[in-house]
């Protein structure tokens, strides 16, 4: 009896371990599907909640792209006032220069002079009289580049000041929309991951699911557009390349046009400068491409990978 006891006590705890074997089998057969179902929910939260980030950066981007905006045209007026005080201060320099001159070669001027070397009483006076006139005129030369120079050496400083603060709101600008950009990649990351995840999904289960809102299609909308600076002015080969880079590479930072400098391609409208970062490739890519369509832009010279060219590749168009 008791070895019939023991035997029915090892067949029991058999049994119970079949059974147990079982339900834990199971379960492991089961835990694929929720786990799938958990991971489409989690990512399903994550996605939403990107998304709302995305949608709520927006306004801030089209702030910073509208002050951007504001800022150029102010720094394109004092580059224009700048232009239009230094064209008068030529001027006047080229009057009293040659005042100078006819002084110079027609010896003194001054009252003493003609009373020493008149003829007569009535060359005299007439010398006088033309000293007088001369002497007005050669006033309000000097008053008027007095003036013209203050006027310049003021159109200068604001150009300056316009200049910083359009460069200042490029950079916003430029950082705003990058982090837009990444946060549109991991957004597009993870939209893979979701519908990945749905697909493994069991079909009777996918149907009381509920994918990704609208919100999502706005939040992986259009790029933003590339913020650009000193557009005005830029001659037409200038703005068909900008144009035709601002199409084709998404990744630029930013482009730059017309400025001040001492050299005469940037501020005679001939020359653009395509802000790429840290991102080598990406210039190497451009400047490439630039470089086989030469012809069709009217392609003068490109400068890259050379002193202060490694964060832009500059172009200069004919």
């Amino acid at each position: 009896m008791a070895k019939l006891a023991g035997h029915r006590r090892v067949v029991g705890a058999i049994a119970a371990a079949v059974t147990l074997a079982a339900v834990l089998g199971g379960q492991a057969a089961a835990d694929p599907a929720q786990d799938d179902l958990a991971d489409f929910t989690e990512l399903s939260r994550q996605v939403e909640e990107l998304s709302q980030t995305i949608v709520n950066a927006q306004p801030d981007l089209d702030n910073k792209l509208k002050l951007l905006s504001e800022a150029d045209a102010k720094h394109s007026a004092d580059l224009a006032n700048l232009e239009a005080t230094k064209q008068q201060l030529a001027g006047y320099q080229s009057a009293v220069d040659q005042f100078a001159t006819a002084v110079y070669m027609g010896g003194r001027t001054d009252s003493m002079s003609a009373i020493l070397t008149a003829s007569s009483p009535a060359d005299l006076i007439d010398r006088l009289a033309s000293q007088r006139v001369i002497g007005s005129q050669m006033t309000d030369q000097m008053n008027g580049l007095r003036q013209a120079n203050t006027d310049a050496q003021a159109a200068a400083t604001a150009s300056q000041e316009s200049a910083t603060q359009a460069k200042d709101a490029v950079d916003a600008a430029v950082a705003v929309r990058s982090d837009l950009q990444n946060k549109r990649a991991e957004l597009r990351q993870k939209m893979v991951a979701v519908n990945a995840s749905y697909a493994r999904i069991p079909p009777e289960q996918q149907a009381a699911l509920t994918l990704p809102t609208a919100a999502v299609t706005e939040a992986l909308g259009p790029i933003a557009p590339i913020p650009t600076v000193g557009f005005s002015g830029l001659v037409p080969n200038a703005r068909m390349l900008a144009d035709y880079i601002m199409a084709t590479y998404p990744g630029v930072q930013s482009i730059g046009g017309v400025r001040a400098d001492p050299l005469p391609d940037h501020p005679s409208g001939r020359a653009i400068d395509i802000m790429i970062g840290s991102d080598m490739g990406l210039g190497d890519a451009i400047n490439a491409d630039v470089q086989a369509q030469a012809a069709r832009f009217g392609v003068s010279y490109t400068m890259w990978r050379v002193a202060a060219h490694f964060d832009h590749v500059h172009v200069t168009v004919n």
